[in-house]
């Protein structure tokens, strides 16, 4: 990792549908700014973060249990999880994982990236420049991480002013795309 960038960690506020593109969204918070940075993900992306979110085990493991079961059988220790590139609007993510006195840096999506953070318990984490780029003012001020509750359970006010703020960043994103 760059020596020169900082990370800020983050927590996984909600899991949300664009209702224009019916693409899922996963929503990173910031707690100390109160920012959050919404990333578009695919179904099944999304499906492994609401299982992982959810502490749900299945029978047979999925990709990012079956990755952390081969980081951990070969002797290594996954520490966090870092949103750490944005290009042309695509997000990237690394991996980082511990082995004796050697760190490994995997490049990795995001998406990926949240459902294995969230599965091993480790950091996740966002490199500041793009929390201070693509990041937004939080507009469910009523958010309280230790008290995390489905989208089902909000206020209609807070789901309202989610969706407009989501609304919003998706055109912003289409105008910048022309």
């Amino acid at each position: 990792m760059n020596e020169e960038s900082q990370f800020i960690p983050v927590v996984v506020a909600a899991l949300v549908e664009d209702q224009t593109s019916q693409s899922p969204i996963v929503i990173l918070h910031h707690l100390q700014s109160d920012r959050i940075l919404p990333i578009w993900i695919g179904d099944p992306e999304a499906r492994a973060i609401a299982l992982a979110l959810n502490k749900v085990e299945l029978e047979r493991p999925l990709t990012h249990n079956l990755l952390q079961g081969i980081i951990g059988g070969m002797g290594g220790k996954l520490m966090q999880v870092v949103v750490d590139r944005l290009v042309d609007k695509t997000y990237y993510a690394s991996i980082i994982i511990q082995r004796g006195t050697t760190t490994v840096k995997v490049d990795a999506r995001p998406s990926d990236s949240i459902a294995l953070g969230l599965t091993a318990g480790v950091p996740i984490l966002v490199e500041k420049n793009i929390m201070d780029e693509a990041g937004q003012d939080n507009p469910v001020r009523s958010f309280q991480p230790e008290q995390a509750q489905p989208m089902s359970e909000m206020e209609p006010k807070d789901i309202e002013k989610l969706k407009k703020m989501l609304k919003e960043a998706r055109q912003r994103e289409q105008e910048g795309s022309e």
